[in-house]
């Protein structure tokens, strides 16, 4: 089988490392764009993950905004930082050109499917995308940030399930 005609999987290595291979440059590109979504400079990607479980309730709002939202934004953060670092040695696939590859150690999966889920979300609630846009097929050509964006979540979401089943 030639490497254009391979798609992207995952392996596990004799130390239990996960190796996503084969990945075209589109699949690439959007994991290196992963960081990025889940900065806190992002905007509104705060609000979009760590909203209020209690809306009307003020008191229950105010309660999960002291005690809750500082906590899961820290852990957002902290996957956010290791998947950064994994990202570091993502590269080309030895000799199947357009091709990449990037290792993520079993510690770091957790992480990962965090990201990759949170990642997902915020680009859904930017974009406003509902179930209709997320079954419906992408268009044949992208023309819009909004159809960018659905085929970027597409991509992450292509690659979490990647991860699940390998895991």
């Amino acid at each position: 089988m030639t490497a254009e005609a391979r798609l992207p999987r995952v392996e596990k290595d004799a130390a239990g490392t996960f190796v996503l291979r084969d990945m075209p440059p589109l699949m690439a590109g959007a994991l290196r764009r992963l960081p990025s979504l889940l900065s806190p400079a992002a905007p509104g990607i705060r609000d979009r993950l760590t909203g209020t479980p209690y809306p009307g309730d003020d008191d229950g709002t105010r309660h999960w905004e002291r005690h809750g939202a500082p906590e899961l934004a820290h852990l957002f953060q902290s996957a956010r930082e290791v998947v950064e670092g994994d990202l570091r040695g993502l590269c080309a696939e030895g000799k199947a050109r357009g091709r990449y590859r990037v290792a993520i150690p079993a510690g770091h999966l957790e992480a990962w499917l965090s990201s990759l889920s949170a990642g997902r979300v915020g680009l859904g609630e930017e974009h406003g995308f509902g179930e209709v846009d997320l079954e419906s097929a992408l268009p044949d050509e992208i023309r819009t940030e909004k159809e960018s964006a659905l085929l970027l979540v597409h991509l992450l979401g292509w690659v979490q399930g990647l991860l699940l089943e390998s895991a």
